[in-house]
């Protein structure tokens, strides 16, 4: 039977905190653990305007329970969908997300961080894919997510080697958007997501939709794609009173 697992959602401000609190296991990504996230997040938009995901001060996650996948076979993987849609929950939230990331994330624990719209990161945090050690892969999407930041080349070194970054090392090659002290990593995170929140929030959508549809159309289609996602924010009512009120100075 598989330890039980805390994972605790708080809402104020239009600021929900998702935290990953089973540090017995550092936060490894089991089936269940991800039905749970998949659960306490499944409606998130429609109750907040920026996600932050944060993690216990040992590891954000060390990635996909070794214990769940040691009897896979590869046709039981297949048979059971191991690793199913869920595991892509925090990928598909359309409200800007944050990964307040203090210790290891690495392998899912990597990914997971990479499917948020910015990392802050401690000092001590560490960062990369291990899965080559154990004659294994990412699985998540890290090889599809990655060399969308840095390319192929350096992702190719970070994955095929299985060696870790530093949070230093990954805000050079701008993974990571900020390094901070262990003790200020929510402080700077929740000022991150108060300026945000104070957006508009059709606005923060179609943002978010126009970045990740660059990462996956042609540059012409991308340009047209974002001048009708512009278009579509003339109707809105921020864009209305913002824009009455600017013009009010």
């Amino acid at each position: 039977m598989e330890q039980s697992t805390s994972i605790n959602l708080s809402i104020d401000n239009s600021i929900a905190i998702l935290t990953l609190n089973n540090p017995s296991k550092l936060n490894a990504l089991s089936s269940n653990f991800m039905k749970e996230i998949n659960e306490k997040i499944c409606d998130i938009d429609l109750r907040a305007k920026v996600l932050i995901i944060t993690g216990c001060k040992k590891a954000f996650s060390t990635g996909v329970d070794i214990s769940e996948i040691k009897n896979h076979s590869s046709e039981s993987a297949c048979l059971n969908n191991f690793i199913d849609y869920r595991w892509e929950c925090i990928f598909n939230v359309k409200i800007p997300v944050i990964a307040a990331v203090s210790g290891y994330a690495i392998g899912g624990g990597f990914e997971l961080a990479l499917m948020c719209d910015i990392i802050i990161a401690t000092e001590n945090a560490k960062f990369g894919f291990p899965e080559v050690n154990l004659g294994l892969m990412p699985g998540m999407g890290g090889a599809q997510l990655l060399p969308r930041i840095i390319g192929p080349k350096l992702t190719s070194e970070i994955i095929m080697t299985g060696d870790l970054l530093s949070s230093q090392r990954a805000k050079e090659l701008k993974i990571v958007s900020l390094v901070v002290n262990d003790d200020e990593l929510m402080q700077k995170t929740m000022e991150f997501a108060l300026k945000i929140s104070q957006k508009s929030l059709p606005s923060l959508k179609m943002i978010k939709d126009s970045i990740r549809l660059s990462q996956n159309s042609t540059l012409n289609q991308g340009i047209k794609n974002e001048r009708l996602m512009f278009r579509s924010l003339f109707s809105t009512n921020d864009k209305k009173e913002k824009v009455a009120k600017f013009l009010k100075r």
